[in-house]
Parts: structure tokens; sequence; C-alpha cells
């Protein structure tokens, strides 16, 4: 029987290709997005309209789903908002809104997902965060720390549903070919303290992002751990150099890594 897979924000980027690389090998996807379009309707997957933040419309997701299939599977959390700015320039609503989405979303999805998975015996539920998940970054405070909640409660949520024959992973990708930079927010204002800092990082991430692999190298790491009947907690899907990184962070000390972040990025320390 080919399993039934529910992957959010799915209407482009790593959502799609998720998506897209599950659905060529014969199994069958659901995709979803906060907004409707014509063009879902060439998708290869079924697309539905689902906001990750509003309740309702998640339950009444997975109802639609077991009532076509009877069953559901596998989870793919991937619906989230990238953000740029200083912590000291970034409003409580414009942090509001990534948390909402890339904490409260995945929540609220695994909250309701769990019992669907438990009717069918078991399943998976992939959480897809960042490598920015392992560690701050300057001027990205906000996505950084809405990710490390996301692994956080990834592992407890592992624990406690292993009885119940749910798997739950993490993937962590680094850089990918994706519309990011397009939808990516950026603080309304920063202090002029900061001078063109700011603006100097998102260039430099908005050309990471570009130079970047495309990301279906991403759907088959899940095709793979749908494979795995004792898939890892923890999956990377990054380039080398980047994998590296985390290597050095846990074996340097915090400000020797600290400053070469910053260097990485072009800041200055205070002598």
């Amino acid at each position: 029987m080919s399993k039934v897979i529910l992957v959010t924000g799915a209407s482009s980027g790593i959502g799609y290709a998720v998506a897209s690389v599950l659905t060529s090998k014969g199994l069958r996807v659901y995709g979803t997005s906060r907004q409707a379009s014509e063009r879902f309707a060439h998708f290869p997957f079924e697309m539905i309209q689902m906001d990750v933040t509003n309740e309702l419309e998640v339950q009444s997701t997975l109802n639609r789903i077991e009532t076509n299939e009877g069953r559901l599977d596998v989870v793919v959390n991937n619906a989230g908002l990238g953000m740029v700015g200083a912590i000291e320039s970034i409003t409580d609503a414009e942090a509001r809104l990534i948390y909402e989405t890339n904490v409260f979303g995945v929540l609220n999805v695994c909250r309701q997902a769990v019992p669907a998975l438990r009717k069918s015996g078991g399943g998976y539920i992939i959480n897809i965060t960042s490598l920015a998940g392992q560690m701050g970054l300057p001027f990205r405070g906000i996505y950084s720390s809405s990710k490390f909640a996301v692994e956080g409660f990834t592992e407890s949520l592992s624990q406690e549903v292993r009885q119940f024959g749910i798997k739950v992973c993490l993937i962590e990708p680094g850089d990918f070919k994706t519309n990011i930079n397009e939808t990516r927010k950026v603080a309304s204002q920063i202090h002029p303290s900061y001078g063109d800092q700011c603006n100097k990082v998102l260039e430099q991430i908005c050309d990471e992002v570009t130079h970047s692999r495309t990301p279906e190298v991403i759907g088959h790491v899940v095709y793979g751990i749908l494979n795995d009947p004792s898939p890892s907690l923890r999956y990377r899907a990054a380039t080398l150099m980047q994998r590296f990184s985390l290597t050095l962070m846990r074996i340097l000390p915090d400000r020797w890594f600290e400053h070469l972040i910053m260097r990485h990025y072009g800041l200055k320390k205070r002598p």
C-alpha cells in the first residue's frame, strides 16, 4: 500500500521539491499552501489551501485526507518564513509573525497529526528546520530562534510518540536555491547604529542562496527516511563546509566560534 503523505508549504521551494520527488516514487502526496493559485492545477500532486496557523483549516485538511485515503502515514512540516533584521530593530508584530508560522504553525500541525498517525498504526513526522536552528546568526536572531524552538519540541515529541509507532525526525537544510529571497521578511526599520551592516548581510545571504543547489536532494533525504525502519533523529542536508561549521561549533571555545561567524559576515568586534 502506497504511503499517504502531507507536505506543508508545498507551493514552491523545498516543499515543492519534496512533494514532487515523493510523487515520482509512487507515493500519494497532498501539498498545502496558504494561498490558492490556478497554477496548482498543473502540479503533479494534489494541493489544498491551508494556513498552518489556523487550527480549523489544519483539522479540515487532515479530515479530508483521511476521508479520501482512509489513512495518513507521513507529515512533512516545511511551511516557514525567513526574517532578517537586528534584534533591537524587529518589532513585536514582526517577531510574532515569524513565530506564528515557524513555531506555532509546526506545533499546530504536529498536535493534530499525532491522533491521525496513531489511528493508522504509526508513521512519520518530519520537521524541516535549518542549520540556523543549531547556531545563532547575526541579523537572523528571530529566524534562528524560531528554528531552535522547533528543534527543542521535536526532540521531546520524538520521545513521547515512539510508543505509538510514530517516528519523528528533523531535517536541517543549509542553503538551497529556492524563492526564499523573494519571500523573506526584513525588519521595517534598522537602528542607525548598525549602519549598512544589515543590508550587507542580507545581500550576502541572498547571494549564497542564489548560488546554491536546487532542493530536490531534500526530497531524496525524506524518501530515504521513509524507507528506514529506524531513522536517525537528525539529518543535515548541507555542503561539506556548512556541516564542518557545526563541528567547529562543538570543538572550539564559544567566543572563537563567534568570531569566525562574525568574520564570515564581515562584522567587527569592539577592541
